[in-house]
């Protein structure tokens, strides 16, 4: 091979040497699961599955691909996470276009999202009427309506941002005839006791605690849908009620909340004159959710 740049051919870089290169990089620049996250970001550069890239981690990657991969790889080991690199993310058998404007869809969701679809009283009725407060990327929202076609959605955020982003996940989806989108703080000026159920993923973080989470979250991900107050139950306090006398009687309304929050939120639904106040613990035994349910009309 020619020792100058006249006519050099150049040799791709084998897609093993590239990992295996900047490996190191990335972990000593704190990204957790780094190998993972990077065979991730290199797949989707090429297109291919990540177990496809590694049955073929042989085979050559062209400049091109290494350079944008290699760009990625910074946002990587700046902090940013890695859903927002992809710009999508799977959610309860969805793909879900994730960006700055929202939350990254969790697993705890999707674990709320079944609580709420094993939940018989709300799909009673023919044409099933529920809001998701706080929409976000539209997860809880798509994934019901995805998942009972006979349900009407009406989905909320009071972030213009993240409703733009809801809207492009629903239409992508072609839910645009059954999720509604709308601006609202919370749930003021919306009609009463007409609703099957409402859920919502609030936020719940304490604002002393938002300093201090995993920069990946604080540097990247939206305040205003992690920040709950003082003691993180600012927004569930005024939720609750509003809720309540959206629901119709004996419906009931979902919270997903913090690990150690059940006992104060099922005091606050308490309080606000819900009945069956159940607090729910994931597989972890850690609280996730809390349910009350609006009593059922005199007489």
């Amino acid at each position: 091979m020619p020792s100058d740049n006249r006519g050099a051919v150049r040799v791709p870089i084998r897609r093993d040497a590239f990992i295996r290169d900047r490996l190191p990089r990335l972990e000593a620049a704190g990204v957790p699961e780094a190998l993972l996250n990077l065979q991730y970001l290199l797949a989707r550069r090429l297109g291919i599955p990540r177990l496809e890239l590694l049955s073929r981690h042989g085979e050559g990657l062209s400049e091109a691909d290494g350079a944008a991969t290699d760009a990625d790889l910074a946002r990587l080991a700046a902090g940013e996470p890695l859903q927002y690199i992809l710009g999508d993310t799977p959610f309860h058998g969805l793909i879900l276009k994730t960006d700055r404007r929202a939350l990254i869809p969790r697993p705890e969701t999707e674990w709320l999202v079944d609580q709420v679809l094993a939940c018989p009283a709300i799909w009673s009725g023919p044409e099933p009427r529920l809001i998701d407060v706080g929409t976000g990327t539209g997860c809880i929202a798509l994934a019901l309506a995805a998942a009972r076609p006979e349900a009407r959605l009406l989905a909320l955020d009071v972030d213009v941002d993240a409703l733009a982003l809801a809207r492009e996940n629903r239409d992508q989806l072609g839910l645009s005839g059954r999720v509604d989108l709308r601006t609202g703080d919370l749930l003021a000026g919306l009609p009463a006791g007409g609703v099957d159920a409402v859920v919502s993923n609030p936020p719940y973080i304490a604002t002393a605690v938002c300093g201090t989470l995993d920069r990946h979250v604080r540097d990247h991900e939206p305040r205003l849908a992690l920040d709950g107050g003082a003691d993180g139950l600012a927004v569930i306090r005024r939720l609750a009620p509003q809720a309540r006398a959206c629901l119709k009687p004996d419906r009931p309304l979902w919270l997903e909340i913090g690990f150690d929050q059940g006992v104060a939120v099922a005091a606050i639904l308490r309080d606000a004159g819900y009945e069956r106040v159940e607090v729910l613990r994931d597989a972890a035994g850690h609280d996730r959710a809390v349910c009350g349910w609006r009593g059922a009309a005199p007489g």
